[in-house]
């Protein structure tokens, strides 16, 4: 314990009759309490370093929740990655009652087939050989889950006609919500085809 002099603020010892600085009278200077208050000091830094400990745990928590929250948020819109081997594109021709009758067949396998495939559809357009769409197919991706069990080739689309079409590609397309998620692209074989009509005009 200590005496501090009202004079220069210099602290003396508790039984100093006079300022070790400035030799003020210190007769009538009460005894500093200094342990009463270095106890009331360490506890009040306790309870602001315990606050503290918990303002840091609750931001952690928070943090955490909430980089939870965002990740689950990403990972249920991130799409699959579904793709497209061709098997079998092309056309072939039959005759019935001595007529022809030509047919468009696209086949092929179904790679990283989703777990939940509602609203996923496969879209199949058929072109000419100027990029011109002739037609196109959709069907749902739901109607392929029994192919991708025996590994049969799946038949994306068909397209039948008495007229022959000179269709020069076709595109099949993975959509979901209407949106293309994936394309792939393959040339119609036509060496199938038996009988294909030529133009009427001649040569000059």
């Amino acid at each position: 314990m200590s005496k501090t002099c009202p004079n220069c603020g210099v602290n003396s010892p508790d039984n100093a009759k006079f300022c070790i600085e400035c030799a003020y009278s210190l007769e009538d200077v009460p005894v500093n309490k200094e342990e009463k208050t270095s106890q009331k000091d360490t506890s009040s830094d306790s309870g602001r370093a315990f606050g503290g400990i918990v303002l840091i745990a609750v931001i952690a928590i928070a943090v955490v929740a909430v980089g939870f929250f965002i990740f689950s948020g990403m990972s249920n819109n991130v799409q699959p990655n579904i793709t497209i081997t061709f098997d079998q594109v092309y056309a072939s021709d039959y005759e019935s009652n001595g007529k022809n009758h030509y047919s468009y067949y696209v086949k092929g396998y179904i790679s990283n087939y989703p777990d939940n495939d509602a609203d996923y559809m496969i879209k199949t357009i058929y072109y000419d050989s100027n990029g011109s769409q002739i037609t196109s197919t959709v069907k749902k991706l739901s109607e392929f889950k029994n192919d991708q069990k025996s590994n049969y080739a799946s038949s994306f689309g068909s397209y039948y006609t008495d007229n022959y079409v000179d269709i020069d590609y076709v595109s099949v397309q993975i959509l979901k919500d209407n949106a293309v998620l994936n394309e792939f692209n393959s040339t119609m074989n036509k060496n199938k085809l038996t009988s294909i009509p030529h133009s009427n005009s001649t040569s000059k």
